[in-house]
């Protein structure tokens, strides 16, 4: 039984890690962090973004004394759009971990933007009675023991309290 997922994600890819206790291990290093799952979001890449864009520069730019004229391209509603898609994705993988492994508890660890559309995402497996603690951080570029080392410095780790 996995009692602790841990889940780090931002605007491109998310990362499922679990929890494992050795107790024939010193308390120190007791406690592991292992991944099992991965997701990624191709359109929030640098080349997913670059597909959609069609840039005119130097078109309506006010020269001279003339006002510049205002347009939108709509970007910001799309990519928040194929964020909320993306955070969708990641509730449901969530969802089929916890149920599987029986979680009590999962720690979400997001960018600020990405940690709200999240939040709402994540409100089926709340209901389920798993404990949702949050951190409003990017690690997603951490190693598994540097994720450890700062969730534990954050409290955030079951039976931790920074002793990693």
């Amino acid at each position: 039984m996995n009692d602790c997922w841990v889940i780090v994600a931002d605007g491109a890819r998310a990362r499922f890690m679990t929890v494992e206790r050795n107790m024939g291990r010193p308390p120190r290093s007791a406690l592991r962090l292992v991944e099992s799952a991965r997701l990624s979001n191709p359109e929030h890449t640098a080349k997913g973004r670059r597909d959609t864009r069609k840039i005119k520069s130097g078109r309506d730019t006010g020269r001279g004394s003339v006002a510049p004229h205002g347009y939108t391209d709509h970007r910001e509603p799309h990519e928040t759009e194929l964020l909320r898609r993306f955070a969708s994705r990641i509730a449901q993988q969530a969802v089929t971990l916890v149920t599987g492994g029986r979680a009590a508890s999962v720690v979400l660890v997001a960018e600020p933007r990405m940690l709200g559309l999240l939040r709402v995402a994540l409100e089926p497996v709340k209901k389920a009675g798993v404990k949702l603690s949050e951190l409003e951080r990017d690690y997603t570029w951490c190693s598994a023991p540097q994720l450890q080392r700062h969730l534990a410095e954050n409290g955030l780790l079951p039976g931790v309290a920074g002793a990693v």
